[in-house]
């Protein structure tokens, strides 16, 4: 399961909170206003993510463009269906990391 990254196309304070609460690192940067998707890599593997937020050190200049960018850049992205496969599969991969 290395080097996948795993993308739900969700984002909510529920969401972020049901997340959490299962023991997984949330980034601050998953509550930034345009932050609309979620994301957990395992290649760097620290924590949950936001994605779509614009500007900065990546210079993007609206949220479309920001996700083509984050989408061009991801290796071996994995669509999760909805919060429950996002958790799943992130503690699969935390599980088998420990083993």
């Amino acid at each position: 399961m290395d080097n996948k990254t795993f993308i739900l196309k969700e984002n909510s304070e529920e969401i972020r909170k049901k997340i959490s609460d299962m023991g997984i690192r949330v980034c601050v940067c998953a509550s930034f206003k345009d932050a609309c998707w979620l994301d957990y890599s395992t290649r760097v593997n620290n924590g949950v993510h936001g994605v779509g937020f614009y500007g900065g050190e990546m210079d993007t200049h609206s949220q479309e463009e920001e996700l083509a960018r984050f989408l061009g850049e991801c290796k071996n992205p994995v669509f999760c269906k909805d919060v429950d496969e996002f958790i799943r599969l992130i503690k699969e991969f935390e599980y088998e990391k420990t083993k």
